[in-house]
């Protein structure tokens, strides 16, 4: 019986976190829809959980181990007026790391702001 509920509960998380997740988005932005996730702290957690790293120009970066597994780099070219053109990348979640972070969300293991309601929902609405 509690396997049972265990079960349908899970199965309402995993659809509501497919129909929440768009493909292309940071994790920050992800987290902007997820009420009461701290969303300015979530690439410290993907930094300690060995996802993200810092690169010599202080930008985030896919590590080797969470590159095409939860996270991928889409290049994004900036061309400064009268320099060489050159690219950036923006990490962006795959839907494989969007589960994971959900998952991290509704055991609680993601900074959390001071004022959050204890409620786990997520806002369909949020400008993806």
């Amino acid at each position: 019986q509690a396997l049972l509920l265990e079960n349908q509960k899970q199965s309402t998380q995993i659809t509501s976190m497919e129909s929440y997740f768009r493909n292309g988005i940071t994790a920050p932005q992800f987290a902007k829809g997820l009420n009461g996730v701290n969303s300015q702290k979530i690439n410290d957690h993907l930094q300690q959980v060995k996802w993200l790293y810092k690169d010599g120009n202080n930008d985030w970066r896919v590590t080797s181990y969470a590159r095409d597994r939860y996270m991928t780099e889409e290049p994004v070219p900036i061309s400064p007026h009268g320099k060489e053109p050159f690219f950036t990348y923006r990490p962006v979640l795959l839907q494989k790391g969007a589960a994971k972070i959900y998952k991290w969300y509704t055991q609680q293991k993601l900074t959390m702001k001071s004022n959050w309601n204890g409620e786990f929902t997520q806002d369909k609405a949020v400008g993806l």
